[in-house]
């Protein structure tokens, strides 16, 4: 295919894109946003497999259909243009589409959904990569200060803290969040922790925990810390596109996102938020020059990402806007309900994220108290009931974490294949 029937056909697919969106979005308009009637118009979006019900949204995201177009069409550009829109093209014709043109708008638009710069932002792989890199790059540590980082943390995270032994030389301590969690025990934790290491300089904390779904008060707890002269690193991996809240307000520093996850973009484009004033206690990487510079580009160097990948959070971004946070945030609360309500007086069962709509949103785990093997347990729900769900087997648990395609149908299944499972034991 030559150049311009290459053009004119990637133009045609984003013409019928947009036709097909418009026509959506113009059925969606009559209907209330929280109605299982508009809901089945954004599952209809999804093309997910008919073999088992998908409650593992929490590994990485799915794709809906506008953006799965997207990506496509943005591959097929690249796959076509080449290093030449990375910026010879530009440099020879100032008209020319460029990548890192196209990718300062896109941190624009993540920026004004954040409340921050876009100087404060750049892209990563995936959130254990800007956690890393925030981790290990954080350097106001001497020898002996302490870093604290409780049981709650992502594994990876918590070895990145444990090398910060290797690394910085730093007194490395572990806490044990409390079980069942409330709002004001998960701050007691923190700032009892801080005031049993006086030496604490650098605390982690996970705003939604991957193992049971448990939504802490970071707002709080960083306040709390920075009283104490404690610097605090956040892991957001799961909580920015899954339920609503204010990052702005927060008032952070360290910030780890993955776009991978809840906001649907394809899979390998993660984010680090660093506020301004603080781009110095975050070492520059070797390659990107000498120390003191306050470009948070100099903090990461991947190589060559997937561009369209980078490109289609664009479209990403545009999918769950037209939706809207707070109608999100709602859909999976009442996802969750759905099958939660038919455990709240069941002793039988731990459903481990608290009813306080504060700490939950879709996520959850549960563990059925008499049966001790949670992979037998996860094999079993897919095997026998076609239920996708991930174990968690540090804590016993099954993790639960619909998607923007699950329905409350999905959901009620979930509950009758735990009620059945357990009769049969």
């Amino acid at each position: 295919m030559d150049r311009r029937k290459f053009l004119q056909s990637t133009a045609a697919l984003a013409s019928v894109s947009l036709v097909g969106n418009s026509m959506i979005a113009h059925g969606q308009g009559a209907l209330d946003k929280d109605s299982d009637a508009y809901w089945k118009t954004i599952m209809d979006q999804y093309k997910v497999t008919d073999e088992f019900i998908n409650l593992n949204a929490g590994h990485w995201g799915i794709m809906s259909q506008p953006v799965m177009e997207a990506f496509f069409n943005h591959t097929r550009f690249i796959n076509a243009y080449s290093s030449q829109y990375m910026g010879s093209g530009r440099a020879a014709n100032p008209n020319a589409r460029s990548f890192y043109a196209e990718r300062a708008e896109i941190l624009e638009m993540l920026a004004k959904k954040l409340g921050v710069n876009s100087d404060e932002l750049v892209f990563t792989r995936n959130v254990t990569e800007s956690l890393q890199l925030l981790i290990s790059g954080y350097n106001k540590l001497k020898p002996g200060d302490t870093v604290l980082y409780s049981d709650a943390a992502y594994y990876s995270m918590k070895a990145e803290m444990r090398h910060l032994k290797v690394h910085r030389k730093a007194k490395v301590v572990q806490l044990k969040v409390p079980d069942p969690a409330t709002y004001e025990n998960q701050i007691a934790v923190f700032e009892q922790g801080i005031k049993d290491n006086p030496g604490t300089k650098l605390l982690l904390i996970t705003h939604m925990s991957n193992h049971t779904g448990v939504i802490i008060p970071v707002k709080e707890i960083t306040a709390m810390a920075r009283s104490h002269g404690v610097d605090v690193i956040v892991d957001a991996a799961h909580s920015w596109g899954q339920y609503d809240f204010d990052f702005a307000d927060m008032n952070l520093d360290f910030v780890g996102f993955n776009l991978h996850k809840w906001i649907g973009a394809p899979l390998g484009v993660g984010l680090i938020y660093i506020r301004k004033d603080r781009m110095l206690d975050i070492d520059t990487k070797s390659s990107k020059g000498p120390p003191g510079n306050v470009d948070i580009n100099n903090r990461v160097q991947t190589g060559t990402m997937n561009m369209a990948a980078v490109m289609s959070v664009k479209d990403a971004l545009n999918f769950v806007d037209d939706i809207g946070i707070k109608h999100i945030d709602r859909r999976f609360k009442a996802l969750r309900h759905e099958w939660v309500k038919e455990f709240l007086d069941d002793d039988r069962v731990d459903i481990l994220s608290p009813e306080d709509e504060r700490m939950h949103a879709g996520l959850t785990s549960f563990r059925i108290k008499a049966h001790k093997d949670t992979r037998e347990l996860g094999k079993t729900l897919l095997r026998d009931y076609h239920i996708n769900t991930a174990p968690i087997p540090n804590i016993n648990a099954i993790r639960v974490s619909p998607g923007l395609y699950s329905s409350k149908a999905d959901m009620a299944v979930l509950g009758v294949a735990i009620k059945d499972i357990m009769n049969k034991m």
